[in-house]
């Protein structure tokens, strides 16, 4: 690949996965945009993703070939001076838009400001771009929002409800990306529940899937809200990472939508996914209760629960409705289009246990 990158979203889970990939596989020159966070600067945020990323060779390897750039998706012109955005837009050849504010939490408009203003911000940028080859939009699966049945790829807006401001915000920022078919060379792609490395275990703090994960080692989390049947579409980085490479040098993919999904026949049941972790943490199987149940038992325990225990409720309040669903996604055209697969959980699940009670082998008591 030819040209130069530019790459938002670089310290979260896929966005530095996308980094590394882009590292290793190819020569470009790639552009960053970086938050300043408290008291760390754009470029020490950097440098502990390097470091994570590449805990054997100095960081340092790669610092010819990136440029960081201090700015914020959510500000217009991504609150860059007129001379770096202009710079910025005179060299990128390709954008990948990884950016987002993922928290389920957040009030509409605090969502709508980041994922869908800070797409409009860099569909903007794109416009003016003198060479651009490509923009790459990453979205989520999960923009179909309270849907049942087999979720397509081409399909969006169905009037469909969704949970949280997430969804919401993320599926007016694609419906935003689309209106640019024709205008410009957009692919987007929709990860699932992305959970971690397949081939290392590495996932990422911040992630719900592997932080209930954790409570469970710990023997802090015995019973999960849900439906045993319910199917969990569970995909690893490196497949994501790897077919969004594959599927950003494709011309074909100009003018679609790609699921990166388990798909229909490959994701596993809240039941599986139980018997696993039973099987590999070496501990009795968590218990599924209707979530209905739950909540009754959650009320019930008013003032009984110490303060870590309501956050922990608390968090598996957010993601239960993931926990209770009837939906499958279509992957066939990314399967098609990138020439790949993505592994059954199965297979690696033993992988991201080893990885988790290797961290924290005193987990258990």
């Amino acid at each position: 690949m030819n040209g130069e990158l530019f790459l938002t979203g670089v310290t979260g889970y896929i966005g530095s996965s996308l980094l590394k990939k882009w590292l290793d596989d190819t020569d470009m020159a790639i552009s960053l945009l970086v938050r300043s966070r408290r008291d760390r600067s754009p470029a020490a945020r950097l440098k502990a993703v390097l470091e994570e990323l590449y805990p054997g060779p100095d960081p340092g390897t790669f610092t010819e070939r990136l440029r960081v750039f201090e700015g914020d998706i959510a500000l217009e012109r991504l609150g860059l001076e007129e001379r770096d955005y202009d710079d910025l837009t005179s060299r990128t050849t390709r954008i990948i838009h990884c950016a987002a504010a993922a928290r389920f939490d957040l009030e509409l408009e605090d969502a709508r400001r980041i994922n869908l203003g800070g797409t409009r911000n860099m569909l903007e940028l794109a416009r003016v771009c003198g060479s651009l080859d490509k923009f790459d939009y990453i979205g989520t699966a999960y923009v179909s929002g309270r849907r049942d049945g087999l979720i397509l790829e081409d399909e969006l807006d169905t009037g469909q409800e969704h949970r949280n401001t997430y969804e919401r915000s993320k599926m007016e920022a694609e419906k935003l990306v689309r209106e640019h078919f024709g205008e410009m060379p957009v692919t987007i792609m929709r990860p699932s529940i992305v959970i971690c490395d397949s081939k290392t275990g590495r996932a990422s703090d911040f992630n719900g899937f592997y932080r209930a994960l954790r409570l469970y080692w710990h023997g802090l989390v015995k019973m999960l809200p849900g439906d045993p049947s319910c199917r969990m579409d569970l995909v690893p980085v490196d497949y994501v990472t790897d077919a969004i490479y594959a599927l950003s040098g494709n011309e074909a993919g100009v003018g679609k939508c790609y699921h990166l999904t388990a798909g229909a026949d490959g994701a596993a049941s809240l039941a599986e996914i139980r018997d696993l972790a039973a099987e590999h943490f070496g501990r009795e199987p968590f218990t599924i209760i209707p979530p209905d149940e739950f909540i009754a038992w959650l009320s019930g325990m008013e003032g009984e629960l110490t303060d870590d225990e309501k956050r922990i409720m608390a968090e598996l309040k957010l993601y239960m409705p993931y926990l209770n669903t009837e939906m499958s996604f279509d992957n066939a055209g990314a399967v098609r289009d990138a020439g790949l697969a993505p592994p059954p959980v199965s297979e690696y699940f033993g992988t991201m246990a080893r990885y988790i009670m290797e961290r924290e082998p005193r987990g258990p008591t």
